[in-house]
């Protein structure tokens, strides 16, 4: 199988080099005695290329008039987006000194090979 991603991003590197991040994966949970939730990840230390959203990206998550800072993340593996039904997601990339939320997959190719990701930054408590 040709690796598309790893040629379309030997190309794009002169212009968006890729950047370091680290994945925090959603890893189950642990109930607590007083029956509140302390969720478990696991981090692993990954390569993405970050991009703004495009105006057609944004009219596919149907959020044109977006409050958020949003960006496009591209990074090789099946990254899973926010889903409670069936309880995938909740992953969160830590890049540019913040925590993105991974909304949503807007492509994946390859069985998994590489995902397109839609992040939102999230708010620390700190800044509140």
């Amino acid at each position: 199988m040709i690796n598309v991603f790893g040629i379309a991003n030997a190309a794009t590197n002169v212009v968006n080099p890729p950047i370091q991040a680290v994945l925090k994966v959603s890893d189950g949970e642990t109930v607590n005695a007083d029956f509140s939730v302390t969720p478990s990840t696991l981090e692993i230390l990954v390569s993405i290329k970050v991009q703004a959203l495009s105006t057609s990206d944004l009219q596919r998550i149907q959020n044109i008039t977006q409050q958020s800072d949003m960006r496009a993340v591209y990074i090789a593996g099946g990254i899973k987006g926010l889903n409670r039904a069936l309880h995938t997601g909740g992953d969160v990339l830590n890049f540019y000194g913040s925590d993105w939320l991974v909304t949503q997959v807007l492509e994946e190719w390859g069985y998994g090979r590489w995902s397109k990701l839609v992040v939102t930054r999230q708010t620390s408590l700190a800044q509140e």
